[in-house]
């Protein structure tokens, strides 16, 4: 197996482990420090970098790129991935919803924050869920095409990092301009 494939199979495990932990850490926040619900957030995360990691390792010892389509961790690494991303989608959702109405003020910014980690959430976990369902298809070929979803997992993910700390960052800006508009004084009309 070519050096390059598995530093990208190692590189997609390893991105997808580092987001889904910095999701539960969000989780873990947003639920006010719920063991249970963090817990299996970092449990599925890991299942599915083990056997991410024992795929890459079986297909090293083969030395055969067809190792990664026959092996069952594939599908096992993908639908861990899956659930992983579903739990962390659905808690998220389901914790801010429950957040706005103490919130008036922050609707908007609860709203569009809740929006892009559904968004985001349901981009991954459908990327994780149809490389899963692919290896179990009964054509031989259907095998193979887990490869683009696999692939594409890894940029969804650092995408989605990326763009709920940068949704954070616009909430916190529009939140000091609000602020700071508020302590201006207002001008007096002009006399003519």
């Amino acid at each position: 197996m070519p050096w390059d494939l598995s530093t990208a199979l190692a590189t997609l495990f390893l991105a997808s482990f580092f987001v889904q932990c910095f999701y539960a850490h969000r989780v873990w926040i947003i639920s006010g420090r719920n063991i249970l619900l963090t817990g299996s957030v970092v449990v599925a995360a890991l299942v599915q970098t083990v056997f991410g990691f024992r795929l890459l390792g079986a297909a090293r010892y083969t030395d055969n790129i067809t190792t990664l389509f026959n092996t069952p961790y594939a599908p096992i690494n993908g639908m861990g991935s899956a659930v992983c991303d579903i739990i962390i989608t659905a808690s998220v959702f389901f914790y801010l919803h429950r957040l706005r109405p103490r919130l008036l003020r922050e609707d908007i910014y609860i709203r569009k924050l809740n929006l892009i980690f559904v968004q985001m959430g349901v981009i991954t976990s459908s990327c994780s869920l149809t490389m899963g369902i692919l290896y179990y298809q009964d054509q031989p070929t259907a095998q193979y095409l887990t490869a683009a979803p696999g692939f594409m997992l890894c940029k969804a993910y650092s995408n989605s990092m990326l763009a709920v700390l940068n949704a954070r960052q616009l909430g916190y800006d529009q939140q000091r301009n609000v602020q700071a508009s508020s302590f201006q004084l207002r001008t007096l009309s002009r006399i003519h």
